[in-house]
């Protein structure tokens, strides 16, 4: 599932669909005021929280906010003809610097958003078979933010 990126601000309020079971997550517009934006609900695996999502204008614009909440934030687009298109289904692990997995997930959307412990992690990122790696430090209070592009022909 492929969609063009965009790379403006939005001021969306939220949509008027019901809640997913799990937690949610809200964020603010961008002017004083502005209508709280979920977020898709936050999950847990073992000890880190998690969320993926940013499908749709709604999302896309709660999930850009809350990046600088989660000590890692993972971004996953392919290369196109005119521009990137961001993408979903991304089948990501994360392991920590002894190697032991600590998040094995497929993406919801073109955004995951991670409460990691600090440290060194590996993050693994497949589409389509095709495999892309990166290796991340999560430090402090400091938002991490990895972008996996992928140039294929679909």
């Amino acid at each position: 599932m492929a969609y063009p990126i965009r790379r403006r601000k939005y001021n969306v309020k939220p949509s008027a669909t019901k809640p997913r079971s799990g937690a949610v997550v809200w964020t603010r517009g961008q002017r004083p005021g502005a209508a709280l934006i979920p977020m898709p609900p936050l999950k847990t695996q073992g000890a880190v929280q998690y969320v993926t999502g940013g499908i749709g204008e709604a999302e896309y614009v709660s999930m850009r906010q809350a990046q600088c909440k989660f000590p890692l934030a993972l971004e996953f687009a392919r290369k196109a003809p005119h521009h990137d298109r961001y993408i979903a289904d991304v089948e990501v692990s994360i392991a920590d610097e002894a190697g032991r997995s600590v998040l094995a997930v497929r993406s919801d959307g073109p955004y995951l958003l991670a409460k990691l412990p600090d440290g060194e992690y590996t993050v693994r990122a497949t589409y389509f078979g095709h495999t892309l790696e990166r290796t991340v430090k999560v430090a402090g209070h400091a938002s991490a933010r990895t972008v996996f592009v992928w140039d294929m022909k679909l």
